[in-house]
């Protein structure tokens, strides 16, 4: 696969099916299947499985005996979705049937779900990249990629009982990188785009596309940009107007729908240590509030990736950057981000793959180092194409 990620799993019993395993012990057999990988979500990566029986055999029951806290890996369709572990189980059972469900998370929902455990609370001269990687390690978590804006925090504070996930979702903003979760368990930074899947022929089950125009910035001007505000602490070589209130400003990224006078503004909380710092805060902030103005939703069969443009295949990820095409859709001919995705199965819709779709900018863009293509270039992503 593309990004590193494992190759697929073949032969029973992963073809075409959601597979748990837990020590070594697989288990297949589910009634419904909910996972859901995503950007700027927490946790980034869950899982929900039920499995009910009218009268179900002792032996057969016995396998799902899966608790809280252990191990597992999720495979669907062969390919690894998730490294993490069983969060919650519930069991229901009356005289006429019996009903287990799973619900688990990726590696990196204890981020979210512990405090922060540091002698002093305080980093100095340190990049998001590296304070990522600190917060991560007593963990054993991993974190790949890289802030996009990594810039060199004088000083990095932890508030009192803000959690590991809290302290790096607002230095991420102040950066302008999406965080999200790897297959593999790892934090990533700015996750990889896999780029150019495409989807050709009549595919959408279910299409809905939602443009909203007050939650976005306004037309730029005096008054009509994204405005953040922040002031960082004084020392003894800088006091007064020195450390005094900063402001930024940035405008808008999409300005298709005439919103007309809409100013925005907002207050950094990590202190801003140069006015390069507030300004990509800003400038995150104004394309982040385009995820409430453009949201393109759709419905698909099966949970792969398809299409005639490498790489075809594998798993639909965040990031990937897709071109819808349907004339009942406003947005068919933009390229657009994957912020979530979330692969069912039951025995009414069968295997199908929801795709929330945002703009490019709206999470973070791509570093012009991959190569990626504008967001304004048609074909810079899958195609996916309505029925008829």
């Amino acid at each position: 696969m593309s990004n590193g990620e494992p190759a697929q799993k073949t032969g029973f019993p992963y073809t075409n099916r959601a597979v748990v395993e837990i020590d070594g012990q697989r288990y297949w057999e589910w009634e419904t299947v909910n996972v859901r990988l995503a950007i700027f979500e927490h946790p980034p990566n869950t899982f929900r499985f039920t499995c009910s029986e009218a009268s179900p055999p002792a032996q057969d029951f016995m396998a799902m005996r899966i608790v809280p806290g252990q191990k597992c890996t999720i495979f669907l369709d062969g390919y690894l979705a998730i490294d993490g572990e069983v969060v919650t189980r519930q069991v229901y059972y009356d005289a006429h049937q019996h009903t287990v469900e799973i619900q688990g998370a990726g590696k990196t929902v204890r981020l979210g779900e512990s405090s922060v455990v540091s002698q002093t609370h305080e980093w100095q001269k340190t990049t998001f990249t590296q304070l990522a990687r600190l917060i991560c390690a007593p963990f054993g978590i991993g974190c790949v990629g890289a802030a996009v804006k990594d810039k060199v925090f004088e000083r990095i504070s932890a508030n009192p009982a803000e959690t590991n996930w809290e302290l790096l979702e607002r230095h991420a903003r102040q950066t302008q990188t999406p965080l999200g979760e790897t297959s593999r368990g790892q934090l990533a930074l700015n996750p990889p785009s896999s780029g150019a899947s495409a989807i050709e022929g009549s595919n959408i089950l279910i299409g809905r596309e939602v443009i909203h125009s007050l939650k976005a910035v306004g037309e730029g001007g005096e008054g009509g940009d994204f405005t953040m505000f922040g002031q960082r602490p004084g020392n003894d070589q800088q006091w007064g107007a020195a450390v005094n209130q900063l402001m930024a400003e940035a405008p808008p990224i999409t300005k298709l729908f005439g919103k007309g006078f809409l100013p925005k503004v907002g207050l950094n909380e990590a202190p801003p240590w140069s006015n390069d710092q507030l300004q990509d805060r800003s400038k995150f902030e104004s394309n982040y509030a385009d995820t409430l103005q453009i949201w393109v939703t759709c419905t698909l069969l099966g949970w792969q990736r398809n299409g005639t443009v490498p790489p075809a295949g594998g798993l639909w990820q965040p990031n990937d950057r897709v071109t819808v095409y349907s004339p009942m859709l406003v947005m068919f001919s933009r390229t657009l981000k994957l912020k979530a995705v979330t692969f069912t199965q039951d025995n009414q819709s069968g295997t199908r793959s929801t795709i929330e779709l945002v703009n490019s900018l709206a999470l973070g863009g791509e570093p012009a180092a991959r190569g990626a293509p504008d967001e304004s270039d048609p074909t810079g992503g899958g195609k996916i194409e309505s029925p008829g």
